[in-house]
């Protein structure tokens, strides 16, 4: 691991918990201009957005799981709005394979 990325794999593993209206969902595809197509466990498809405050530090692909505050989700779909979630943290492949052995999957 390079010098400059421990810190933040360092900042990673200390918030790996997933809270009460937050959901680990799967990338389908990236959409452009922040925008990313995500899938929860049930299958159902929705657009969130990737802050802007992630750009340079963290990349993410299509198969990569990421955490996503929907506590807005049915309220934003409700309205027209088109993206339903914001990520909110980016697991690592460490991470997820934790949280499938804790039974928090």
């Amino acid at each position: 691991m390079k010098a400059g990325r421990k810190n933040l794999r360092r900042a990673c593993d200390e918030g790996a918990a997933v809270t009460l209206g937050e959901s680990i969902m799967q990338v389908l595809t990236l959409r452009g201009s922040n925008v990313i197509e995500v899938m929860d466990g049930e299958g159902v498809k929705s657009l969130a957005l990737f802050p802007a405050k992630f750009q340079k530090s963290f990349w993410i692909k299509s198969g990569s799981f990421v955490v996503v505050d929907a506590g807005g989700r049915d309220q934003a779909l409700e309205s027209g709005s088109k993206i339903a979630c914001v990520v909110s943290q980016v697991l690592f492949h460490e991470q997820v394979g934790a949280l499938q052995k804790s039974g928090n999957w």
